[in-house]
């Protein structure tokens, strides 16, 4: 388990990914890893955001499953089942130095590309099997290399113009899948060791209690408001995650 001063300000971290976890049904590891870097090293900081963000996830699709589109759903999941072990031979090889700057950059971009998407028009896309499978795998690479899963996720279903409940819970539905199954893999070559473990239930109180008031504010917050602060603060998180890792 972390001692006090480092428990702080990683529990704040999850309070508020969870929270904005818990309005979107996404976001968790953009909040999350950039915040966690500046406590953990870049290894520590992906595991324990899969861990954290699969029990909040879990906990929220669970109660969102009657508006989860399922078809969706499982060719997102199918596409990422093909990266996820690309990306875990990423993380098995990666200089922990260079990781950081890696996840630094990608959050960067991605929340540089989230925000700019905020003024063009979405269009409604008809269903196709074959993009959102590649979109899963591009996101299955993602999770298991950086511990950001969530990006090219969200933009698909940000360009199909979902509803917002709609696009909450299959967010969140995936990205249960998706932890899940990383998790697994993780376990499976024993990456993932009994202090990290002790480390993610410590941090499971601040987490829970984010995505209870996430949900809370679920109906009582303006999304498109919303959606323009994130990128803001993301951008934010990661260039000094970036500045502290070259520096």
């Amino acid at each position: 388990m972390p001692g006090f001063l480092l428990w702080v300000p990683a529990s704040l971290a999850v309070l508020l990914a969870a929270l904005l976890q818990g309005i979107t049904g996404f976001g968790f590891a953009l909040i999350a890893v950039p915040l966690l870097l500046l406590v953990f090293d870049a290894h520590t900081a992906v595991i324990l955001n899969l861990l954290v963000s699969f029990c909040t996830q879990l906990a929220l699709s669970y109660r969102v499953r009657k508006e989860i589109i399922h078809s969706l759903l499982m060719n997102l999941f199918k596409g990422s089942l093909l990266g996820i072990p690309i990306g875990l031979y990423v993380f098995t090889h990666f200089n922990v130095k260079d990781l950081k700057i890696l996840i630094s950059i990608l959050t960067i971009i991605f929340a540089l590309v989230i925000f700019k998407l905020k003024s063009i028009k979405k269009i409604t896309q008809e269903e196709n099997p074959w993009a959102e499978r590649l979109i899963g795998s591009l996101s299955g690479f993602l999770s298991t290399s950086t511990g950001i899963a969530g990006p090219p996720v969200v933009l698909f279903l940000n360009y199909r113009d979902l509803r917002k409940d709609k696009f909450r819970a299959t967010a969140s539905a995936y990205f249960t899948l998706l932890y899940g199954a990383s998790l697994a893999l993780l376990i499976l070559f024993r990456n993932v060791n009994t202090h990290i473990v002790l480390s993610a239930i410590s941090l499971l109180p601040p987490a829970f209690l984010g995505s209870y008031l996430g949900i809370y504010l679920f109906p009582r917050v303006s999304q498109k408001h919303f959606y323009y602060s994130v990128p803001l603060i993301v951008i934010a998180t990661g260039l000094y995650s970036l500045l502290t890792s070259i520096l």
